[in-house]
């Protein structure tokens, strides 16, 4: 269900999927910066609509991992934007990396695994249709001196 960890600094972007975020003052703490919380929903609003973009509203799938990396600070008034890309296509299961960018700057970097699911919430084999559909974000690492 894993693939190796892929350093979300070295994956190209250039054609990921993108999503607005609107930031809301309930997605702030008593700090006055967005919450740790609220970017777990962030990024699960991005997957959500990537999915769409692709006509994969009806795939039922469970969140297998989430691992976020905060790089500096959010603040309410600032424009966000999520950048989407599958980085590993398994048997049952495929991986995102995302770029959370607060007005065009990287504020978090984060990788998920998803896992389709059957009525029986049991892994279910991805078929060649929905393969093929999520390849349309599947990204390779940059070339090492490219970056």
């Amino acid at each position: 269900m894993s693939s190796p960890a892929l350093a979300v600094a070295t994956l190209d972007f250039s054609a990921a999927h993108g999503c607005d975020i609107q930031l809301r003052f309930s997605d702030t703490d008593q700090m006055g910066h967005i919450n740790n919380a609220a970017y777990a929903m962030f990024l699960e609003t991005a997957r959500l609509d990537l999915t769409a973009s692709l006509g994969l509203s009806q795939l039922k799938v469970v969140l297998a991992r989430l691992e976020l990396d905060y790089r500096r600070e959010v603040k309410l008034g600032q424009r966000v934007r999520i950048l989407t890309v599958i980085t590993h296509l398994g048997t049952s299961s495929w991986s995102y990396a995302s770029r959370l960018l607060a007005d065009g700057v990287v504020a978090l970097e984060a990788r998920s695994v998803q896992v389709q699911v059957g009525p029986d919430m049991r892994p279910q084999p991805l078929g060649p249709a929905l393969r093929s559909a999520l390849t349309t974000y599947l990204t390779l690492p940059v070339p090492s001196g490219a970056l």
